[in-house]
């Protein structure tokens, strides 16, 4: 059982990750169209990020387009980001709009809760848009 979870949470590790450029951010462009999904994480902790790549895997079913937009910022190289948007813990997973954060979600929390958060932020801005 735990030996399937490591295989998959490492396997959805590679599998969001690879969809990324490994060359560093100096600054983040948002597209004005769209919600885009910011995801902070330090690959050094992980373990601890495991619930929120099945949140973000599980949210590709209802918001795709958000998350084919998903941002991902590793901590190496890139603290002057993580200055920029006042992140103070990995994980953290923002949902940017017309340049806004509009929400924020960082530390240990449960799948649901992230999801919840997430959803609810990509509905609020998509019902302000339409």
């Amino acid at each position: 059982m735990i030996r399937g979870s490591v295989i998959f949470i490492t396997l959805s590790f590679f599998i969001l990750s690879s969809c990324q450029e490994n060359k560093p951010f100096t600054h983040l462009q948002f597209p004005n169209d769209s919600k885009t999904l910011v995801f902070f994480t330090d690959e050094a902790n992980i373990q601890n990020e495991s619930t929120y790549y099945d949140a973000i895997i599980d949210l590709k079913r209802s918001f795709p387009n958000e998350v084919a937009n998903l941002k991902v910022i590793p901590f190496q190289n890139e603290k002057k980001l993580y200055k920029q948007f006042n992140i103070k813990s990995t994980p953290s997973l923002l949902v940017v709009s017309d340049n806004e954060v509009v929400t924020h979600i960082d530390g240990t929390r449960q799948k649901e809760e992230i999801i919840g958060s997430i959803e609810q932020a990509l509905s609020e801005t998509e019902e302000s848009i339409n």
